[in-house]
């Protein structure tokens, strides 16, 4: 058994960050909008959060998924390692940029190398 399919696990290490991070569960479960039942029913091992919420509560308590067993990338490249890394942490603008942007890259780069 992984420990993503570890509902205690999950649990503990969501209650040990919110902890860490002296987030109150009712806080917690606004920032990503579930209920404090869920959360507290999470928290205890009770369920494990869908995809969505899973992410959401790593991504507002700052979890490395590492520690779920979870490689962020499959690649031994540090260039791509790095360019995943930002697209990950982007915010919202950032991304909308970053989707903008690359596409005329690559064809610019594309126009290059027929020359």
């Amino acid at each position: 058994m992984s420990k993503f399919d570890d509902k205690f696990f999950i649990g503990n290490v969501i209650r040990t960050y919110r902890k860490k991070l002296n987030i109150t569960q009712e806080a917690l479960a606004e920032m990503v909008d579930l209920s404090v039942q869920h959360i507290s029913r999470i928290e205890s091992g009770k369920y494990i959060p869908s995809l969505k919420s899973f992410f959401e509560l790593v991504k507002v308590l700052g979890i490395d998924l590492q520690i779920f067993d979870f490689e962020i990338s499959c690649t031994e490249n540090k260039i791509k390692k790095d360019l995943i890394e930002m697209i990950i942490c982007a915010k919202e603008k950032e991304l909308v940029f970053y989707k903008n942007i690359l596409p005329a890259i690559n064809t610019t780069i594309c126009e290059l190398g027929s020359n």
